[in-house]
């Protein structure tokens, strides 16, 4: 992974962005980054609109406020492409996106968006909708951040909240997402 990695997380209340942020933010925390890892929401409500932010570097943090100019933005609920303003306005940023549809794929122009449905392998793989993990494994991936750290911090996660049973399911996501890509 590089020295430095900005995130925003884009989803809905209930879909995962801020269990991503969490996950990824203590997974390279573990490996020895800096993590600075928080949410941003409105009214806390299933289904409303929720923004995470990941900042991480080998330095110090001395940041402390929203990212504006992200390595990588994650979209948990592509509808919220349209209804979010500076969802697809950053240019040289990679997008990962959780979407099967053609028209959500003409939104975003740059060459470097990854579109993968998220939903539907979290359907098959835990019987709930919740692609957060699918789309955390294309992340580490295309930033070469190791299966086995996340791994960790799902399992430990999981069993923190005594759901053992969807540590499996979920790490199963985490692999399927890193696997949908070629690098």
């Amino acid at each position: 992974m590089k020295d430095n990695l900005d995130v925003i997380i884009f989803g809905r209340g209930g879909l995962g962005a801020k269990t991503l942020a969490q996950i990824l933010g203590e997974a390279l925390l573990s490996a020895g980054y800096n993590v600075l890892a928080f949410p941003e929401y409105g009214p806390e409500r299933r289904g409303a609109p929720v923004k995470a932010f990941v900042r991480i570097s080998k330095n110090k943090i001395r940041i402390h406020e929203p990212i504006t100019n992200p390595d990588c933005v994650i979209v948990i609920d592509a509808n919220l492409l349209t209804t979010l303003p500076g969802t697809k306005d950053y240019n040289n940023t990679i997008y990962i996106v959780n979407t099967d549809k053609q028209e959500i794929k003409k939104e975003i122009k740059s060459r470097r968006a990854y579109f993968i449905s998220g939903t539907k392998i979290s359907l098959e793989k835990t019987k709930e909708n919740n692609p957060n993990m699918v789309l955390l494994g294309v992340l580490c991936k295309l930033f070469d951040i190791k299966l086995d750290i996340v791994n960790k911090i799902i399992e430990d996660e999981f069993k923190k909240k005594r759901k053992e049973q969807l540590v499996k399911p979920n790490i199963e996501c985490l692999k399927a997402g890193y696997d949908y890509f070629k690098k």
